[in-house]
């Protein structure tokens, strides 16, 4: 017997939400992801350990504006690492608050991660039309400056 013919997805529904839309995205993705990295390494853990390897700036304030992380989430995060000893503390432009670096062990972790990463983008790459890519990586950071844009400053008023 033939082995079955891989079957094109579904569409998916348009949820008629940006926000929605967007969360339903990342949550595919991150499951891409997750399939062809290493189980012992989240994507978002990949994402704050490699922003503490590129980034000049580790403070925490400058690593959550960088990932778009509230402060709680992103001390949560930097808890769990700073407990595997992927990280340590280290010091910081701003004296006011704590500064994070990369231990050996977490760069040896991140670099452990990486092909599967590199993987996980092939694969997500290849399932879209060419062009696309660039597109939606322009895009997405639009969108997120558009979101910060929108979200800065006090609440907006509903009228009337």
């Amino acid at each position: 017997m033939p082995p079955k013919a891989k079957s094109e997805p579904r569409p998916l529904p348009d949820l008629h939400c940006m926000c929605a839309n967007l969360r339903r995205a990342a949550r595919l993705v991150t499951q891409l992801y997750s399939e062809e990295m290493s189980a012992s390494l989240e994507p978002a853990q990949y994402s704050l350990l490699t922003a503490l390897k590129v980034s000049k700036s580790t403070g925490q304030a400058g690593l959550g504006r960088m990932l778009g992380l509230d402060k709680t989430t992103l001390s949560r995060n930097l808890r769990v690492l700073l407990r595997r000893r992927w990280i340590e503390l280290a010091g910081s432009e701003d004296r006011r608050e704590r500064g994070y670096r990369l231990t050996a062990e977490g760069d040896s972790i991140l670099a452990a991660a990486t092909p599967g990463w590199q993987r996980a983008q092939e694969r997500l790459r290849s399932s879209l039309a060419p062009g696309e890519w660039d597109v939606l990586m322009s895009m997405f950071g639009r969108v997120a400056e558009a979101a910060q844009a929108a979200g800065s400053g006090s609440k907006r008023s509903s009228g009337g």
